[in-house]
């Protein structure tokens, strides 16, 4: 072991020689200073704004996919086999709070919600409307999702079964009702008869994070269960759990611990699979932007470096002519541009950080929201995530080492007198 260098195995005359190329790399960074100030400049900003549009990008899908599944969606919600494809009111789960039992036990669960879903006509006045009708039970509801907090007149639902409703903005709008309404809902009840009765409305959600639209009709379960004649019976069990990232993994959990054919377990990304395909190919598409940067950043190393190599033409001649190896010259270039290449990008990683956690905090508001599935966006956010500091370093580290070689091997082949009459 005496005769191996103790970091990493090399004998220690390669380690003398590997501190000696890097001393000297070291050295010429700084003997340009403004050659180096304007490449490393350029690299720390690449670095930055690739650290920059990764923190939106996460903020932005994170508060989407937030808005998704805490609004109403949850992370991961169990039907009757085949629901999901063709909704009925027939496909039902008897006893909620049994299939709940045994698995709200699990770590990341956060908490569940039971529903029962009818399309149906509502009337108020001359007014008619097709709508949906959600039946929650308040309680649990208010664990799971945000309707409560979307309420902007009026109060939520009473934890009673009674005939309350609780509307979206847009319905009370077309049906021309407001606080105190009665809606008139009638429905086919799931023993084959004509259900229908009055409710009254005792609150009306705002616009943003509105869902539903203009259809959203939310009633207490129990009611909406002796409505449809669904009594002890749901079509829907919505779960929240504390980390979304924790989805694919808690949802194989459930099916484990259910083991029941008849049941569907899926996540969100199944439940919402439009959303989930159109975000999908959206961050694909950010790939090409990526691209754009890093050859953008590419070419004005590769550029600068080549510059680097002219102006320095005698120097790497005179070096040769003392007996300096080529593959010493080629490692001196690129230890030369991975010098730079480390110090601009914790320059660029700090400046990143900072300007995802100045957006993560303030973020920038929008001029004119944006509406998306019924979902309002005022403001532009980010996020410090892993991906926005590691993967700007990687990308910008690899593009300096690749970029570096050609140079190098060019300098590496440099005959001593010809470099040394083009001086």
């Amino acid at each position: 072991m005496r005769n191996k260098c103790p970091a990493s195995g090399l004998s220690p005359l390669a380690c003398h020689y590997i501190m000696i190329l890097l001393k000297i790399a070291f050295r010429n960074v700084f003997r340009h200073r403004i050659r180096s100030s304007l490449t490393g400049l350029m690299m720390a900003g690449g670095c930055f704004l690739f650290a920059l549009f990764l923190g939106m990008v996460d903020g932005t899908y994170g508060n989407l996919i937030d808005m998704f599944t805490r609004d109403h969606t949850g992370h991961i919600q169990i039907h009757r086999s085949g629901y999901l494809d063709k909704p009925s009111i027939y496909k039902t789960m008897n006893d909620p709070d049994s299939i709940s039992g045994t698995f709200a036990s699990l770590d990341h669960i956060q908490s569940w919600a039971p529903r029962v879903y009818t399309p149906a006509l509502a009337f108020a006045g001359k007014k008619t409307r097709g709508v949906r009708v959600t039946g929650v039970d308040p309680v649990r509801e208010v664990k799971t999702t945000r309707l409560r907090h979307k309420i902007e007149k009026g109060r939520f639902l009473s934890d009673k079964p009674l005939n309350e409703v609780v509307i979206g903005e847009g319905l009370a709008r077309i049906l021309k009702t407001g606080l105190g309404g009665e809606i008139a809902v009638i429905a086919q009840g799931a023993d084959g008869s004509v259900a229908n009765d009055l409710f009254t409305v005792v609150g009306i959600t705002g616009k943003s994070g509105s869902s539903g639209g203009s259809s959203a009709l939310y009633v207490h379960i129990g009611a909406l269960q002796e409505f449809l004649s669904l009594t002890g019976r749901v079509h829907e069990i919505a779960i929240v759990l504390r980390d979304q990232a924790k989805t694919g993994e808690v949802t194989e959990q459930i099916r484990e611990i259910l083991n029941d054919p008849l049941l569907d377990v899926e996540p969100w990304q199944v439940v919402e699979s439009q959303f989930y395909r159109a975000m999908q190919a959206d961050i694909k598409g950010n790939w090409y932007t990526i691209l754009i940067f890093t050859i953008i950043i590419a070419v004005g190393v590769l550029n600068t470096i080549l510059m680097i190599l002219l102006e320095r033409t005698r120097e790497f001649g005179v070096l040769k002519a003392l007996g300096t190896r080529p593959m010493q010259v080629f490692l001196l270039i690129v230890l030369e541009t991975l010098c730079m290449a480390v110090l601009s990008i914790g320059i660029g990683t700090a400046a990143g950080i900072f300007g995802n956690w100045l957006l993560s905090v303030y973020g920038i508001t929008y001029s004119i929201p944006i509406e998306y599935g019924g979902y309002v966006f005022d403001k532009l956010t980010a996020r410090i995530t892993l991906r926005s500091i590691v993967m700007p370093a990687v990308i910008i580290f690899g593009t300096a080492l690749l970029v570096s070689i050609l140079p190098a091997i060019r300098a590496a082949r440099i005959v001593p007198v010809r470099a040394m009459r083009s001086a």
